[in-house]
């Protein structure tokens, strides 16, 4: 896919594929991108000891997960576009939403990534999904843990909290907190359609209240 671009600079890759993203990033002026990704990586491996998930691909979800910065943000919704993608309004208005999936294909096609987990996980890593796979949890977790702008966020120690209980009641919380304070400028599909699914678990949560942030404790009950 990243041959299709003029502007970007693909150097030779050895396959390593850390090794590999740091190049590509650095090649193209966006270090910044890579400092984030690898503090995703760190966290999201955290995140996999925590929940005995495989270590490796956790690790590279997280480096992989925006390597679509390289593409103009432009050029992604043309892609889209040129590939009979369905677009969500969201991705209309803020075309940067479809850096997710945009950076699937990357990953896939560029990276030789056939791991349909790490697929998946990076394709929603902004958004989440409905149904979504605890790695697909993981690393949307560790994304907001880790987020690419200044100081600590707001959410940081309720998530955090959150995270000590589940996978699910830490996706929900964050989304709770993002549409309560008004932090979302225009919901996805895919994180309503998320969002959803979470509060309508079977057995939903112990002590849920209100539309995403439970009260202080949270637990998920298990049949």
């Amino acid at each position: 896919m990243l041959s299709g671009f003029s502007y970007i600079t693909i150097p030779g890759f050895s396959g390593d594929i850390k090794s590999d993203v740091k190049k590509l990033l650095y090649a193209n002026k966006k270090s910044k991108t890579y400092r984030h990704v690898k503090a995703v990586a760190i966290t999201d491996i955290k995140i996999a000891e925590q929940y005995k998930l495989d270590i490796n691909i956790c690790e590279l979800c997280g480096y992989l997960h925006d390597i679509s910065a390289v593409i103009d943000r432009n050029d992604m919704l043309a892609y889209a576009v040129e590939n009979n993608w369905h677009i969500d309004e969201a991705e209309k208005k803020f075309p940067m939403l479809l850096h997710q999936r945009i950076s699937r294909v990357i990953a896939e096609q560029d990276f030789n990534i056939t791991d349909k987990r790490i697929l998946s996980a990076i394709e929603c890593h902004s958004t989440l999904k409905s149904n979504p796979s605890d790695y697909d949890m993981a690393l949307f977790i560790a994304d907001k843990l880790s987020w690419d702008q200044n100081g600590k966020p707001p959410f940081y120690d309720i998530l955090r909290d959150a995270l000590n209980q589940s996978l699910e009641a830490a996706s929900l919380v964050y989304m709770g907190y993002i549409v309560e304070n008004k932090m979302i400028l225009h919901p996805h599909q895919w994180f309503n359609e998320s969002m959803e699914f979470l509060r309508n678990l079977k057995n939903n949560f112990v002590g849920y209240d209100g539309p995403g942030v439970p009260r202080k404790y949270i637990k998920f009950t298990q049949d």
